[in-house]
């Protein structure tokens, strides 16, 4: 609808009706108002169809999307009409909509009008990002690019009830041919929280009209285990009642035991990594009957092409675009401007060409964002001190853009996020005391109670904290404070953007870099994404804001990032060795000329074309693309050949995987790492391989904190740790938790509890590949025939897998009824010995016979040969019965290993015995 400017302001008051009856004379009517601001107001009470008003405003589900159309408008067009509209003065019109074909490429970048910059101190230049101007109910995507929106009801009645609407909005609608009536791959590039889930949900009803029979499997995958475990609920409840199955494979649900791959090859959709699926991909002989049966590949945020970790993404899909059969997939991006790219590189199967892209820009965003950047100097200040200079340029800020609405501030660390929380109250208290205009309203009382004392004082007025650091309760009262708008504005750190759902209408992230490693790293552009991405509540505001603080070094950069101007490049060539030895090992490269045409199959190759120059790794910058890719295989190849991964002949004839090779990728491990077990003597102790899994690549992601050092200094002296270490990087860190946890130390003892120390998730994050790691060296060992090596990292394996040394009273932990407090009173009343006793018995009992066969010697010229007879067995069955009567579920025992070694750690034997 379009509306009458007077004197530059909206009418306050417009009605209008249709005049044309729709469903048997179903008459609506809607009042529209605007504040003194020009901001719409809705009002439930002036709806007389209230089923319109709970979809177009109450429906807080930000993947659904929300309609910018009033509901007279979404009944004509839905119904095949073509809406005419009364006003009470008499005067009508009729609103037609061209029938538009479907294109297989919608681009829907149309040049929106500008805003103006905002007031800026004199010291900063600020970009704001092109936005739509502001638009009346009636002005939407389906107007603009005439769009026919499609009814749910288009839909068999079983899968109806998964959408929560009644209509599918533009982006959707636009979307729906393709995704129910054909088989190709799709890549649909839009901003955030515009629908785009609800497209993987319609290629995924596709697939389950169209199967022929049970065994067929959708994958989802997604960057992060926050998503896919919000995917997995989310599909759970709508598939489960109509006997669908959902599996999660994440580092969250899944070890290395068998329970999970039975629920994947009994379930329908799989939820998972790409690091995940890559691991169960690598082995595809034994995982086969899962792979093989997928028929539809779903990517979510395929931007992440451009970190480290996109090159897994990269190579999931490119193996299963080379080993699967009649694989549709389909991929979702936030806006960047080289989508086409990503439909060249992943194609359209048999037929050929690229994949149908649809591109729709911010406009189709359900609510409006203003993106600003605010350049500073730094003034020679190292990152810590330039952090701290922020903190005073916030209020300002917030006062400028605010506007008395929720805000999030990210920061760096959970120091820096009470640092900044403080100097806010400070600033706000100042100009309180000063009756001036303070940029959010201080809460009258606070009626939730703190476990910390310092979050009470912030909450007075109405500032909030939330970072991993705090207890769980903190952190649920600060959320429903912020949701109930008692706390107007809280300041977190990034991980909030990714595990929880709060969003705000202003998000500020205060610097460009978070401390990890032992420095100062940018955010990766998913991070970014995600925090920008809390900006705008599409069923409160009809805008966002999002405020990027950062030196004017950086300002350039992240101006483009903001805009959507930033080019995706591929990160394969990063740690193309690991990638390459994983090909080899399936057989998909079995020399130079498979390796060259595998990468082809990339969208590194894509990429390298465009723009060789990214990828010179020290090169000559006058190499040809073609000669460069070829660089990029041959060194690679040579580095697996060097480190005895990958043998071939000199003429790069034919590669094989080594025992090596086949040991790093069933084990999922990092190059770096494998060069360190690879280079272990055999006269390695316990703790040389402890220090090597502490300092490992997959341990990376742990960071020794600024305050954290007395914290294990004072652990590192507790006489449960076996080896002690000065703590000065991270490393110690790790090689601390993994001793604190084997000697019984209680990490969520407070006093290694701080603000900046919780050293209980840490352990959570370490002991993910902890084992995995041990496993890999003990495996080599026997491959090497190491014996000392083998005996101790079998040693710590076992210690590791139960979380406890095998000579320490912690052991007993393995017992089920038998926790922490308990194993230091073992004298309490019956029945606890009796369950004790009987959990025990379940454990498995081994007898064990060794007999001397023969002596033979010979004159001491050299030692004696014994010949032994060594037999061992498993005595019985374990009971599978408690005290109390109840049925237990017998553990698998899998099998049993035996080691045989001389009395200076020489190996003589090694064998697995299944049962």
């Amino acid at each position: 609808m379009a509306y009458s400017h007077s004197e530059g302001r909206y009418p306050q008051q417009r009605h209008y009706s249709q005049s044309e009856p729709i469903n048997q004379g179903y008459h609506m009517e809607q009042i529209e108002e605007y504040d003194d601001r020009n901001h719409f107001v809705p009002d439930a009470n002036k709806y007389i169809n209230k089923q319109a008003y709970d979809r177009d405003y109450l429906d807080d589900n930000d993947d659904i999307g929300q309609f910018e159309t009033d509901p007279a408008e979404i009944l004509g067009s839905s119904y095949g009409h073509s809406p005419q509209y009364q006003y009470h003065d008499n005067r009508s019109y009729t609103h037609s909509y061209p029938s538009t074909a479907h294109s297989q490429r919608l681009n829907a970048n149309v040049p929106p009008a500008a805003f103006g910059p905002p007031q800026l101190p004199s010291n900063t230049s600020p970009l704001v990002s092109p936005s739509p101007a502001p638009r009346g109910r009636g002005a939407n995507p389906r107007n603009s690019h005439g769009i026919q929106l499609k009814p749910v009801s288009v839909l068999p009645d079983i899968y109806r009830s998964f959408f929560k609407f009644g209509v599918f909005n533009a982006i959707q609608s636009q979307c729906y041919d393709i995704m129910m009536n054909t088989p190709g791959n799709t890549v649909i590039s839009a901003p955030t929280g515009s629908g785009k889930t609800v497209l993987f949900e319609l290629a995924l009803i596709r697939m389950l009209m169209g199967r022929n029979s049970h065994d067929i499997k959708c994958v989802y995958m997604a960057p992060t285990k926050a998503l896919c475990s919000e995917r997995y609920r989310d599909w759970s409840a709508k598939l489960d009642p109509i006997g669908i199955k959902c599996c999660e494979l994440t580092g969250d649900t899944v070890g290395y035991g068998r329970d999970a791959l039975r629920d994947a090859k009994t379930s329908t959709v799989l939820i998972t990594t790409p690091e995940k699926f890559d691991s169960l991909s690598r082995n595809w002989r034994d995982h086969g009957d899962i792979l093989s049966r997928t028929q539809l590949f779903l990517i979510d945020e395929v931007h992440i092409l451009n970190e480290t970790r996109g090159s897994t993404l990269e190579v999931v899909a490119s193996r299963m675009k080379t080993r699967g059969t009649s694989v549709r997939f389909v991929l979702v991006s936030a806006t960047v401007p080289n989508i086409d790219d990503i439909a060249a590189w992943i194609g359209n199967g048999t037929s050929g060409g690229p994949a149908t892209v649809f591109e729709f820009g911010e406009e189709f965003r359900p609510c409006r964002l203003t993106r600003v950047v605010y350049g500073y100097p730094r003034k020679n200040q190292n990152d810590f001190c330039f952090s701290r200079t922020l903190d005073y340029k916030l209020l300002p800020l917030l006062q400028q853009h605010a506007e008395n609405k929720p805000v999030l501030i990210f920061c760096a660390t959970r120091k820096g996020v009470v640092g900044t929380a403080e100097v806010l109250m400070k600033e706000y208290q100042k100009l309180a005391e000063g009756k001036q205009t303070v940029p959010w309203t201080r809460p009258r009382k606070i009626e939730a109670v703190f476990h910390d004392s310092q979050l009470q004082v912030l909450a007075t007025v109405g500032l909030g904290v939330h970072h991993a650091g705090l207890t769980m309760d903190d952190r649920r009262v600060t959320e429903e404070l912020f949701i109930k708008k008692v706390i107007r504005v809280v300041v977190a750190t990034s991980t909030l953007a990714v595990g929880v759902n709060l969003p705000a209408h202003t998000v500020v992230i205060k610097g460009v870099t978070m401390w990890q490693n032992g420095g100062w790293q940018e955010y990766s552009d998913l991070d970014f994404i995600q925090m920008i991405g809390r900006a705008g509540r599409p069923q409160f505001d009809k805008e966002g804001i999002a405020v990027i603080l950062c030196d004017t070094e950086q300002e350039r950069k992240y101006k483009a990032l903001v805009s959507g101007t930033t080019l995706l490049e591929s990160s394969l060539h990063v740690n193309l060795p690991e990638h390459l030895n994983s090909e080899i090992g399936l057989g998909t490269i079995t020399d130079l000329n498979t390796a060259q045409e595998w990468l082809r199959n990339s969208f590194l190759f894509q990429r390298i074309q465009k723009n060789p120059g990214h990828y010179a790794l020290d090169k000559t910058s006058d190499q040809t693309w073609q000669a460069r890719l070829d660089a990029l295989v041959e060194s690679s190849i040579c580095d697996l050949q060097k480190n005895d991964l990958v043998t071939g002949n000199e003429g790069g004839d034919h590669f094989t995987s080594t025992e090596y090779g086949d040991i790093m990728s069933k084990f999922y491990i990092r190059l770096s790492t494998m060069k360190s077990i690879l280079k272990l003597s055999n006269k390695s102790t316990i703790r040389d391989l402890l220090e090597l899994i502490s300092s490992a690549e997959e341990m990376s992601d742990v960071r020794l904190r600024a305050g954290e050092k007395q914290v294990y200094k004072k652990m590192s002296d507790h006489n449960d740790i076996r080896y002690r270490v000065k703590v000065e990087k991270a490393a110690d860190k790790v090689f601390i938790i993994m001793q604190a946890m084997l000697g019984g130390i209680s990490l969520n003892s407070p006093e290694y509890k701080t603000a900046d120390s919780q050293p209980y998730l840490d352990a959570l994050a370490i002991f993910k590949h902890a084992a995995r790691i041990a496993r890999t060296i003990a495996e080599v060992a026997i491959v090497k025939k190491s014996g000392a090596v083998l005996k101790y990292g079998m040693e710590l394996l076992r210690s590791l897998t139960a979380k406890a040394w095998e000579d320490r009273p912690i052991v007993l932990r393995q017992i089920e009824q038998i926790g922490e407090k308990s194993i230091k009173l073992l004298n309490r009343r019956a029945p606890f010995g009796d369950a004790v006793v009987a959990a025990a018995r379940r454990l498995p009992q081994y007898s064990l016979k060794v007999t001397e066969v023969s002596t033979t010697t010979f004159g001491g010229d050299k030692p004696v040969a014994i010949e032994l007879s060594i037999e061992c067995g498993l005595i019985g069955a374990p009971e599978a019965k408690s005290t109390k009567g109840k049925e237990r579920k017998q553990a698998s025992l899998g099998m049993t290993a035996i080691l045989t070694l001389t009395s200076d750690n020489n190996l003589v034997d090694f064998r697995r015995i299944s049962h």
